[in-house]
């Protein structure tokens, strides 16, 4: 189960800072220029979100019901 969960976070975190970078591509800026601290802030909330539906399908039962 430890596994799962570290697998699961880790895909969450890689996938919310993958998303921060191409939204700000998308926008025409670069992530040095959009800031770290908003960098680091919009990827730990799109590795949340990520994170929340990962528990749902991976079953690691992280969330309590």
């Amino acid at each position: 189960m430890l596994v799962k969960r570290l697998l699961l976070a880790a895909i969450s975190l890689a996938v919310g800072f993958g998303l921060t970078v191409l939204i700000t591509m998308l926008i025409g800026t670069s992530p040095a220029e959009y800031g770290p601290i908003y960098t680091f802030f919009t990827a730990l909330s799109l590795a949340i979100v990520c994170g929340i539906w990962l528990d749902k399908f991976m079953g690691t039962n992280l969330l309590p019901k």
